[in-house]
């Protein structure tokens, strides 16, 4: 090997630990510079990213300044156009000035005439006002008589109406009594029928009471229970205060026929038997039925059970007392036809007390407006009464200054014709009435 290749391996050799050093120090360095490079570069991206942003920004500030100058320049066209209305108010002012200058003399030479003719006007208007306010409660005072004389009116017609009726009761009864017996063989064993014949007995005795279908009672209304079965009551009587009254008479009189036509001892006790045993059944299946617990039955107090043979009802009263009291005391009341148009006419004249003692409650509250009223016309009377005397006193001020006293306006115009001032028309002499179309 030559001395060359040994001395240049000799010095590379001894300057490799050094030249790496340089070389790590070199690569710190430029991985340094690329750090500070890609964040330079970072940042430039940002801002890049955030141009659109600014030249938005941009534009909204250069959009909101031509905003600006535009509301400015509306702004200096508003100031010149008020500064100009400002000058012709100003015009118009001193035009109004001058002009009230020239209505007040004319007003001062016409106050006279013109105050008297008011006057005139205002005591019409006044009289007119107070025939206005009279007419409503002159009217709302006819009507209150009317409809007290037709209250007491009524009430005497119900009075011998009730009469008249209780007087056609007992033919009514004879009459149903008689029906009765004729249809006796032909309800033998028809249960149905008996039903249908009930329910038109029923309908004779609502109809005989006074009630009016459809409004203090309802036949056949079609109800569900709790469970949703169909319940058809016979008839519902409304009372006053949301109560109703249900009336049933789908009772069974077929024992009662065997009763009226047995021939013996023997059958006849069983068939009275039957006829209590049969009415006990049929209140047992009532007080089941539980109508109080319908939707549509309104605070129901009690059911009527309804007989429709005045000897039927008769019979079972006369042979067991205690049939009556049982029912009564599930809230059930055995009638015949005879009780129960009793009833019913109680009922009836309870309505009518009930429509009197509305039409009472309606007569006071127009009794009371009427007293509105008056307390009302009172006010305006005294209203009317001070506005008169604040005008005569005005009317008398005014007449003063025009005639009398030191200075008035009639005195100064007759020294005004003496000077020679001409005038087309007559002056009155001060303290004379004036008339303004002398």
């Amino acid at each position: 090997m030559n001395l060359t290749v040994m001395l240049v391996l000799a010095v590379v050799a001894g300057a490799a630990p050094s030249a790496l050093l340089v070389f790590i120090l070199e690569r710190r360095r430029a991985a340094r510079a690329q750090a500070e490079w890609q964040q330079a570069l970072d940042g430039s991206r940002e801002k890049l990213a955030r141009l659109p942003v600014l030249e938005q920004q941009l534009a909204s500030e250069q959009q909101h300044r031509q905003h600006s100058d535009e509301h400015a320049r509306q702004l200096a066209a508003e100031k010149a156009r008020l500064e100009e209305r400002v000058a012709g108010q100003q015009e118009k002012l001193a035009f109004s000035e001058h002009s009230r200058a020239q209505l007040k003399q004319e007003f001062e030479n016409l106050s006279a005439r013109i105050f008297e003719q008011r006057g005139k006007q205002l005591q019409e208007q006044q009289q007119q006002g107070l025939d206005g306010l009279l007419k409503p409660f002159r009217e709302q005072l006819a009507d209150f008589r009317r409809r007290v004389d037709q209250i007491h009116s009524d009430e005497t017609r119900a009075q011998a109406s009730l009469i008249e009726q209780l007087g056609q009761l007992k033919s009514l009864n004879q009459q149903m009594h008689e029906d009765a017996r004729n249809l006796t063989d032909a309800l033998k064993g028809q249960v149905k029928t008996q039903g249908n014949w009930g329910e038109m007995i029923l309908e004779r005795v609502l109809e005989s009471s006074g009630l009016t279908r459809g409004r203090e009672y309802d036949t056949q209304v079609n109800l569900k229970d709790e469970d949703g079965q169909r319940r058809l009551p016979d008839a519902i009587v409304h009372l006053p205060e949301g109560k109703d009254v249900v009336i049933d008479a789908k009772v069974s009189l077929v024992a009662y026929e065997r009763l009226s036509s047995a021939e013996g001892p023997e059958e006849r006790d069983q068939a009275l038997r039957d006829h209590l045993l049969s009415l006990r059944s049929h209140i047992k299946g009532l007080d089941a039925k539980d109508y109080s617990g319908l939707a549509g039955i309104r605070s129901l107090d009690f059911v009527l059970l309804f007989i429709p043979v005045e000897g039927a009802f008769m019979t079972a009263m006369e042979q067991d007392a205690s049939l009556y009291t049982d029912a009564f005391e599930r809230n059930i009341v055995l009638v015949s036809p005879t009780t129960l148009l009793v009833t019913l006419r109680t009922i009836q004249n309870i309505w009518r007390y009930e429509y009197q003692n509305r039409n009472a409650l309606d007569i006071a509250d127009r009794a009371g407006k009427i007293c509105d009223q008056v307390s009302l016309v009172a006010e305006s009377m005294d209203d009317v009464g001070d506005k008169i005397d604040k005008a005569q006193q005005a009317w008398q001020l005014t007449y003063n200054r025009l005639s009398r006293g030191r200075g008035n306006l009639l005195g100064q115009a007759h020294k005004l014709q003496d000077l020679g001032a001409k005038a087309r028309r007559n002056l009155p002499s001060p303290g004379d009435d004036v008339d303004g179309e002398s």
